[in-house]
């Protein structure tokens, strides 16, 4: 491959390859985190906190070496590259984290995820860098770097706003709370009383699981939504709502979901 084109395009292909290894791990990261607690309350901190962190590292430890090295050297076949890969990423993370917060603890808790992040750079790269058709694209077309530099806005998009917008009630565990509770406000209004109480379940995965047995109830406020909801036989029996408390009565009656079922 013609080295000119290589040497013109590799800046932007590691910029890429760290975002795929970013947006993976993050992905990976929350279906975990779903798997162990049933939702990803931490989805949102993870994404700044990885990104900071990630972008850092792209600053400090990888710049430089992609300009410097020739990707014609043997460090290049892809069998030598992702073991290296995952080995750097390791080092760079422990050397950042360990520095700025001195505590092995803190570095051994998010360690497998920097080894992930090394192995998906290494082999996005890899494989991005050997490809002569997206080497030509770039090279051939450099506004299209400019849409390479802005695929983290990409993925934020894609998963904080397009996956709520497309799948609410898969996106529902796994995005950040803010998102969470904007689903929440979004899916209530579309139920109203006498409607069957498990289809809202199932739109709102976990949140009211403690409505068991088609009786129970619940109260919530949040920044610009607040409902109370109550349930008995299966159905739904009450249900209030607006942007703030101050809208309806919240008091839940409790002798509404003591009724016997016809």
């Amino acid at each position: 491959m013609n080295i000119s084109k290589i040497n013109d395009t590799k800046q932007t292909i590691g910029f890429f390859a760290t975002t795929i290894a970013w947006a993976f791990m993050n992905i990976a990261n929350a279906i975990y985190i779903v798997i162990e607690d049933g939702k990803a309350t931490d989805s949102g901190v993870i994404i700044f906190w990885s990104g900071l962190f990630i972008f850092l590292t792209w600053v400090l430890f990888l710049i430089w070496p992609i300009e410097k090295l020739n990707h014609s050297d043997p460090i290049f076949k892809t069998i030598i590259f992702i073991p290296l890969s995952i080995l750097y990423a390791g080092i760079a993370y422990a050397i950042i984290v360990g520095s700025l917060f001195q505590s092995f603890e803190l570095v051994l808790m998010f360690f497998p995820q920097a080894l992930l992040v090394g192995f998906i750079f290494g082999l996005a790269y890899i494989n991005l860098i050997k490809s002569k058709k997206v080497v030509d694209l770039l090279f051939g077309k450099p506004i299209i770097k400019m849409g390479f530099f802005l695929s983290p806005l990409l993925f934020l998009g894609l998963f904080l706003y397009l996956f709520p917008l497309v799948a609410p009630n898969i996106a529902y565990r796994f995005v950040p709370d803010a998102i969470r509770d904007n689903i929440v406000a979004k899916t209530i209004p579309k139920y109203s009383v006498g409607d069957e109480i498990e289809p809202l379940k199932k739109d709102l995965p976990g949140y009211l699981a403690h409505i068991k047995n088609g009786k129970g109830n619940m109260f919530a406020t949040m920044e610009d939504f607040a409902f109370v909801l109550q349930v008995n036989c299966g159905k739904i029996i009450r249900l209030e709502y607006g942007k703030n408390q101050s809208e309806f009565d919240g008091t839940v009656y409790g002798k509404m979901t003591e009724k016997p079922c016809p």
